[in-house]
Formats: structure tokens, sequence, C-alpha cells
């Protein structure tokens, strides 16, 4: 074989490779996914106690402080009017800063749904549903987290969380960052 068709060879195995990856990540970020529903939990209030809770977003975040950003390598912080998450991502080899803005609702079931505003990996903003399908389809999530790429939203099942081995729930009566208005129920479960 000369020389010339060595490199012939090594040219087109080497650009099938690189297609072939690109149709790998172009396929994970642009299928459509199946619309996931939302679950349809019911609480039995006859056999709890309940606690209604006022906050605001300075306590919330010394909380957030001391059991989250301690904890793990990301930082959850509220604003103004959304809740930021920043991080580091290993991408080739380095660091690279994750930064993710988030609207906060509550559900008719006391859930908090989380409505994606900005999604940025270092200086690159990049489209937040596409961001969405790669986390849904490539991240292992608790239960109580339900990413729906196609609606745009991330969905947190707080009455599904396990906090220790406690019988207790916690629901969203209403979260409004702007005006610093925060309420929530905590529910303890009882047997009678």
């Amino acid at each position: 074989m000369s020389i010339k068709n060595r490199w012939k060879i090594a040219f087109f195995t080497l650009l099938g490779g690189i297609l072939f990856i690109i149709i790998m990540v172009g396929g994970m970020v642009f299928s459509t996914d199946q619309p996931t529903s939302l679950p349809n939990t019911f609480m039995d209030n006859k056999k709890s106690v309940q606690f209604n809770i006022s906050t605001h977003k300075e306590d919330l975040n010394k909380l957030l402080n001391q059991y989250v950003n301690i904890t793990t390598s990301y930082n959850v912080h509220l604003k103004n009017d959304v809740i930021e998450f920043k991080g580091f991502v290993p991408v080739l080899s380095e660091k690279v800063q994750v930064k993710i803005t988030f609207i906060p609702k509550a559900s008719k079931k006391g859930d908090l749904v989380l409505i994606p505003k900005s999604f940025s990996l270092g200086k690159l903003n990049l489209p937040i549903s596409s961001v969405l399908k790669l986390v849904n389809s490539s991240v292992n999530l608790p239960d109580w987290i339900i990413i729906q790429p196609v609606n745009k939203i991330i969905y947190v099942e707080l009455q599904e969380l396990k906090i220790n081995d406690s019988h207790m729930k916690i629901k969203v009566n209403h979260i409004n960052l702007k005006r610093d208005d925060i309420s929530l129920k905590l529910m303890f479960f009882t047997d009678r």
C-alpha cells in the first residue's frame, strides 16, 4: 500500500469517527421525549399534624448554606426573583462553571415547580430544552425530581422527599421571591 492510500484511509476513518460522535450527541440532545406525567399525590389530612411556616429568602439561604452548600460541590442561593444554582463540571480535564437560574412556583399539590430561566456553561449560554433533555437522559436523579424537557420544567415532588427516617412531609403553600414571601407546610403523620 502506498503512503497516499494510508493517509486516505486514516482521514476517512477519523472523519467517520467524528461524524459518529456528532450524530450520537445530536441524537441525545434533539431526540423527542415522551411527556412525563406528574404524580398524583394524595395526603390524608386527618392523620397528620400540620404546621404552617412563613419564612424569607435570607433564612432559607442560611439553611441552604448549612445543609446543601457545605455538603455538596454545588451552591444554591435564592436571589431577587430566581433560585441560582452554581457548580463546576469536568469538561476535557478542566473544571467549567455551570450556572442555572430558576423561577420557582408552587404547584396545586404543594410541590415545587422550577422553571429554568437561563443556563450557562462557562460563558456559553445554551438552549434550556436541549439541556433538560440531556440532563434527563444522562443524570441519575432521585425519584422525587421529575424533569419535563417538553414543558421546560423541573418538578420537585417535596412530599416524596425522605427526611432522615421521619414521617414528615413538606408542602409549598406559596413562594414569591420578589416580595420575599415564602410559606411552607410541615406535616407530621400520626397513627390516629
